[in-house]
């Protein structure tokens, strides 16, 4: 049986398809629970932390968070600022902090008990808890799009393969699907208040978008992981130099 010269590089690319698995795969795991186990249909992702699927939002959460902030990536360039070690602790502690201060909850009855948050501090209003809520998730979304687009494009090597080529080509494009969601969100909930409400009562808007950000980010993860260079290296070669 073959040893693998490397264990803690195949370490890493193990926890990296997994956290890239856990981005693919939690939207679709919020509606498989919609569909099969008749959980009523959120308006995002993160309002299924007052419905029975709780449970699976926060545990994705709280792994890719732990796992942001663990992360080490490349070491750091003179006066660089947008290192891989803030720009995933900023990640990692967003989607902590989203997870602690979860949005207000838009149903007539939330699933119960109440939120640590609400239970530490019970007084804070409203407006306050979803701003703090939205900005943590403002935040961890705008960080992994510039993961995408300035730490996973990163070359060690002086001159990039085709190959890096082509992968640095997809990060970019995940990072500006991420930006691109993170901006219609934003518009639609800061200038169109009633016309955002409409769409998430109707279609749920804001719940895909986030998804498509989500995907976005599992998909470079997996990327990065060597997934797709595993399944189709005669596309995207195999390493990520």
């Amino acid at each position: 049986m073959p040893v693998n010269p490397d264990p803690v590089r195949a370490t890493m690319m193990r926890l990296r398809r997994g956290i890239g698995a856990i981005g693919v795969g939690l939207p679709f795991a919020l509606l498989l629970g919609v569909q099969l186990a008749g959980v009523p249909m959120e308006n995002s992702i993160s309002e299924f932390f007052f419905s029975e699927l709780r449970e699976v939002f926060v545990s994705a959460a709280a792994g890719v968070g732990l796992f942001l902030l663990a992360y080490e990536g490349y070491p750091p360039q003179p006066n660089e600022i947008l290192t891989d070690r803030r720009v995933s602790g900023l990640a990692g502690a967003s989607v902590l902090v989203m997870t602690f201060v979860p949005s207000l909850c838009t149903q007539g009855a939330c699933a119960h008990p109440p939120t640590l948050f609400d239970r530490l501090i019970p007084t804070t209003a409203d407006t306050t808890q979803a701003a703090i809520h939205l900005t943590a998730a403002g935040l961890f979304l705008l960080s992994l799009g510039i993961m995408s687009q300035r730490v996973f494009t990163r070359c060690t090597r002086p001159n990039k393969s085709l190959f890096k080529q082509r992968r640095n080509l997809c990060y970019q494009i995940f990072g500006w699907v991420i930006f691109a969601m993170v901006g219609a969100i934003g518009v639609m909930k800061l200038g169109f208040t009633d016309v955002s409400h409409h769409w998430d009562t109707q279609w749920h808007f804001t719940f895909w978008a986030e998804s498509v950000a989500v995907w976005a980010f599992g998909l470079s993860w997996l990327l990065k992981g060597e997934a797709m260079q595993t399944t189709m290296p005669y596309l995207f070669g195999k390493g990520d130099d």
